[in-house]
């Protein structure tokens, strides 16, 4: 048998494909071009044809994410903490503390030593440090994301962003623009910032190590290395993309609660 999980997040569609033995046969991550309902079935189509199967062979499947309940083919769906939380166990044990930086919200959680979710917190109100934030930061300096993350690591100047206000920011970047400025230094700075942005937010629970990062944000490296240096910590390896942490965590469910039968 093989089971799904979706993750219909504000920015992205992830669908994840796993057999009775938890392995992971395909994994689809696909941005937005359409309505989320139509991202959800397309990535679950492709993910699908990654793993050589047709849709009537999927025996359960659970949604989660933002959009959770416009997952159409869904029989379910779960808490985005309790996905995340699945997964991570499966995934590392040791984990204890999970910062997911996804397109639109930050969520921070703790692990129990029962395996269940202890202290969370969330900031969903400020797109500060979110990737949606990275993106606008971006488009400011007219350069992709994934190019000035790269190019950026070489940064020895980075450029203080102080305001936390996505539009204030944008403000600060194109006066650095303007000004003659390195967009190196300049994104430099901006990452500096979102990660700043996170620690506070992973700092209003207990940080205990070992400490993961899941979401979208998480794919940027120099944001993961100034993160890093923030907490003073080194990030727990998960070896999954992290985008798809919370739909691998409900296909572990999917199959859990049908092999429970339902």
């Amino acid at each position: 048998m093989i089971y799904a999980g979706c993750d219909l997040g504000t920015v992205t569609a992830k669908a994840v494909i796993i057999d009775d033995d938890d392995a992971i046969l395909a994994v689809e991550i696909l941005p937005y071009k359409n309505l989320p309902r139509q991202a959800a079935v397309e990535a679950l189509e492709k993910a699908l044809a990654r793993a050589g199967m047709a849709r009537d062979q999927a025996s359960f499947c659970l949604s989660t994410g933002f959009g959770k309940k416009a997952v159409p083919y869904s029989d379910g769906d779960v808490p985005e903490i309790i996905a995340l939380n699945r997964a991570v166990r499966k995934l590392n044990p040791g984990v204890k503390t999970v910062i997911d930086a996804g397109g639109q919200g930050i969520k921070a959680f703790n692990i129990d030593n029962n395996g269940k979710v202890g202290a969370s917190t969330a900031n969903e109100k400020c797109a500060a440090g979110t990737g949606k934030f990275m993106e606008v930061m971006a488009g400011a300096l007219e350069m992709p994301v994934e190019e000035l993350s790269r190019v950026s690591l070489d940064s020895h100047n980075p450029l203080a962003i102080t305001s936390q206000c996505g539009v204030f920011a944008e403000s600060e970047v194109i006066t650095h623009v303007n000004e003659g400025k390195d967009r190196m230094d300049i994104f430099a700075g901006i990452a500096l910032s979102v990660a700043g942005k996170l620690a506070g937010v992973i700092r209003r629970i207990s940080v205990v190590e070992e400490v993961a990062m899941v979401g979208g944000v998480a794919k940027n490296k120099i944001v993961v290395r100034d993160f890093q240096k923030e907490l003073g910590l080194p990030l727990a390896e998960l070896n999954l993309d992290p985008q798809a942490v919370g739909a691998y965590g409900a296909a572990l469910l999917a199959r859990e609660r049908n092999t429970r039968g339902g």
